[in-house]
């Protein structure tokens, strides 16, 4: 009973603190109801999605993630546009999504998803980390300039095998000598086919 009662207080308390933080943040009166699948505080029937995020203190306004988004992507366009060869062939398109501090919304937190790079060489296990480090550090750098990427998700793909980086810093930008931390290989058996398909074309 007592752990029951202590389940049921969080969201309470997190409504109020929601509530609060999102009205000062539209400038309307806020009612926010918890929502168990994110663990986040959502506002019911707004017309788009906004949410306050309790753990990090953070607000998803669904409009304004979708400015972020199409600004860092056509950065990205300039990118692949730059960056692209005969060798590497990357993803038409990357996914950002922005976070605002609740507390000082001139602070932005931004998630970058980029799907696989593919990379038509042979290279060791350590090089392939190297270079996904280095894909990622010129990634970030161009498209995300002016904006402050913090968490960053790469597949990266060569003839040698398949490998993800994954890093998330809160709310500290993205810290390049960390990178190699974050790095994991996919193992052998759980290779995407349009990879398997990919590395036997030649």
């Amino acid at each position: 009973m007592i752990v029951g009662k202590c389940i049921g207080y969080i969201p309470v308390v997190g409504t109020y603190i929601a509530d609060s933080k999102l009205s000062s943040y539209t400038g309307e009166k806020i009612r926010t109801s918890y929502n168990f699948y994110n663990s986040s505080y959502v506002v019911p029937d707004f017309g788009k999605v906004l949410r306050y995020e309790l753990s990090a203190n953070t607000i998803f306004d669904e409009t304004y993630s979708r400015q972020v988004n199409s600004w860092v992507n056509r950065r990205y366009r300039s990118f692949i546009t730059e960056s692209s060869t005969d060798a590497i062939e990357y993803p038409s398109i990357v996914e950002a999504t922005a976070r605002v501090d609740a507390d000082d919304t001139s602070k932005v937190y931004v998630n970058i998803y980029c799907a696989t790079i593919f990379d038509d060489v042979q290279m060791r296990e350590e090089d392939s980390k190297k270079r996904i480090c280095e894909l990622a550090e010129q990634l970030v750098e161009f498209v995300a300039v002016d904006v402050n990427c913090t968490s960053l998700q790469i597949v990266y793909a060569n003839k040698s095998g398949m490998f993800q980086l994954n890093c998330d810093f809160g709310k500290d930008s993205i810290r390049y000598d960390e990178l190699p931390n974050y790095i994991e290989q996919f193992e052998e058996d759980k290779l995407p086919l349009d990879y398997m398909e990919w590395r036997g074309a030649d």
